[in-house]
C-alpha cells in the first residue's frame, strides 16, 4: 500500500508567519506610491531580500501593488501580503540582490 499523506502549506490569509528570509532592522524614511491613493511618507522598519515592513496608517488592502523609494538607496516595487492600521508587509516582485542585501548589514551595523 503507498503511503499517500503530504503536508499542505498554510494558506498566507490564516495569519501565520511563513517568512523565509532574514530580518534586517533598519530605520529608512521613503515614500510609497499606490495607484488611485497617491504617495506619502513612510518608514521603513526591517527588510529582506524578498520583502520588508513599513509602518504607516495608509489603509492599503492586501494584493495592492506599491512602489517604494527609499532616498540614497534604491526604488523597489511589490505587493502588499499583510496589513495592519499600523503597518504593511511588502511581497518584493524581484528579490534583492545578494549584494544589495550585504549593503543593508553594513549600513546598519551599529559597530
Amino acid at each position: 500500500m503507498t503511503d499517500r499523506s503530504f503536508k499542505f502549506a498554510a494558506p498566507g490569509w490564516t495569519g501565520k508567519d511563513q517568512r523565509n528570509s532574514v530580518r534586517i532592522v533598519v530605520d529608512w524614511g521613503a515614500s510609497v506610491a499606490v495607484e488611485k491613493v497617491g504617495s506619502c511618507a513612510v518608514k521603513v522598519t526591517d527588510c529582506t531580500t524578498r520583502g520588508c515592513r513599513i509602518e504607516t496608517d495608509l489603509g492599503v488592502a492586501v494584493g495592492t501593488f506599491i512602489r517604494i523609494a527609499i532616498p540614497s538607496f534604491t526604488d523597489v516595487q511589490g505587493w502588499v501580503a499583510w496589513s495592519s492600521p499600523e503597518a504593511i508587509g511588502v511581497d518584493f516582485s524581484h528579490p534583492l540582490p545578494g549584494k544589495v542585501l550585504e549593503y543593508i548589514i553594513e549600513q546598519n551595523d551599529p559597530f
